[in-house]
Formats: C-alpha cells, structure tokens, sequence
C-alpha cells in the first residue's frame, strides 16, 4: 500500500480508473490520503481498520531517511489527478513539516484539502463521514479537524474536576 504510484497518469488512463472505480465501489467517496514520517501513517491506518473496519480509497506515503522529497510530491500528484474528481483529503503528522509542506502545494479549493495533526479519533471520524455526500471535502476536513481536537484530554485535569465538582 506504500507508495505504490511509481508514474504519473495520463488524462485516458485517469478516466478509466475513475470509472473503474465507480463501478467497483460503488459509491463514490472523498480519498485518503496519510502522509507521514517513518512508518506512523501506516500504523496509523492499521489501528482505525481495527475500529472502523477495512477501508477503500486509502494511500499511505511515507518519508523516510533518505527519501527524495521531489519524488514523495510526484507520488503524492499521482494520487490525486487519480482521485481528484472525488476530491482528497491529506493527512499529514504536523504542521511546518516535510509531509504538511509538499501536501500544501496541492490545496486546491474544494478538491482538496490537508489537514495536519493527524490522529486516530480524525481518521474514525473521516472513515465514518466521508460517504456523506452533503458534505464538500473542506467541511468534511473541518469535522475531522474537531475530532481530532477536541479527542486531545489531559486526563488529570477532568480528573481533578470530577473529584471537585464530587465535593
């Protein structure tokens, strides 16, 4: 599943994998796509198919040591001209990093969006919303984004406010 795009597409062959698609799938729904440091995209992914079960229209990249970052960005325009009539949204591990810095070079309003951060409570909720076709791709960013947000707890202090509010 890492990095399986070597080449880019050409126009016939987009057409002919979105259709593939359609008939496939089925419905049609927003692409993932989870683009990491190391290996924590993928692992990642592996413990939201636990909860959520198998998942289509997944990609993982990884950068590693070593990694051409030239080559990431040429894999990571593959997918996207692929998927990009559905509309993608990227998920990088954080902000101002080398995945968060070639995903936003391909914003593209309404196509695609990039959200950093990424952790499990966002990829259950986007694996949970992302058939919702009443949803654009930037909405559905938007809810995940919250997920992920408001999922991050400092255990002590809820805690420290139930035993107060015990008293």
């Amino acid at each position: 599943m890492t990095n399986r795009y070597k080449n880019k597409y050409t126009i016939h062959e987009v057409d002919i994998y979105n259709l593939f698609q359609l008939f496939w799938f089925g419905d049609v729904m927003v692409n993932i796509v989870i683009l990491t440091h190391g290996m924590f995209g993928e692992e990642l992914f592996k413990a939201s198919e636990m909860i959520v079960g198998k998942q289509d229209r997944v990609e993982i990249l990884s950068i590693q040591d070593g990694s051409s970052v030239h080559d990431i960005a040429t894999q990571l325009e593959a997918i996207i001209t692929v998927n990009g009539q559905y509309g993608n949204i990227i998920f990088t591990d954080m902000f101002g990093g080398s995945p968060s810095n070639i995903s936003i070079g391909f914003l593209d309003s309404g196509k695609c969006e990039v959200v950093s951060g990424v952790n499990l409570p966002m990829l259950i909720k986007v694996f949970s919303l992302r058939n919702n076709s009443d949803l654009s791709v930037h909405e559905l960013a938007l809810k995940t984004a919250k997920a992920g947000n408001d999922s991050i707890k400092v255990a002590g202090e809820i805690l420290h406010k139930d035993i107060s509010d015990s008293k």
